[in-house]
């Protein structure tokens, strides 16, 4: 395991489980390779607590080591969520960007050139507030393994 993975802080994205007042959380990190001289990605997956149930599948979020773990595979626990899926801000100005560009940005493009606005990022709902009815992020998910005849929606393909 990479030193990196041994600081009491890590950054990571939350990946679907099926636990409960826990979340997991992939964090990558990069291993040098002496014989091709390249680094190369791997990732290790750490099982935080997440008291608040806040963080959902695709969040991108800081954890901290317990001084005392209550439970055996409960190792950190979330100290805050950097980003929401989908909502992603430029950390140097906290602009909203999407894609490539800020949001307000494109919106005076739409000023300008007089383009139809497709998608109004103010007025949309919050992520989760679909659920039970289309959103599924709420929902068990697991990783499959297999891929069997009848769908699964909950299944996420590895």
């Amino acid at each position: 395991m990479a030193s990196v993975l041994k600081n009491g802080i890590l950054l990571g994205q939350v990946i679907p489980s099926t636990l409960k007042n826990a979340v997991k959380v992939q964090v990558p990190y990069f291993t040098f390779d002496d014989r091709l001289k390249a680094y190369f990605k791997k990732t290790e997956d750490f099982v935080a607590e997440d008291i608040s149930k806040d963080c959902k599948t695709g969040d991108i979020v800081i954890i901290h080591k317990l001084e005392k773990q209550i439970k055996k595979e409960i190792t950190h626990k979330v100290f805050e969520t950097v980003f929401k899926l989908g909502d992603i801000k430029d950390p140097i100005s906290g602009q909203s960007v999407v894609s490539s560009q800020y949001r307000a940005n494109m919106e005076q493009f739409d000023e300008l050139y007089g383009a139809t606005k497709n998608f109004d990022y103010e007025k949309a709902p919050k992520r989760g507030s679909l659920e039970g009815t289309r959103d599924f992020t709420d929902k068990p998910v697991y990783r499959k393994w297999h891929n069997f005849e009848k769908e699964d929606p909950y299944g996420v393909s590895n």
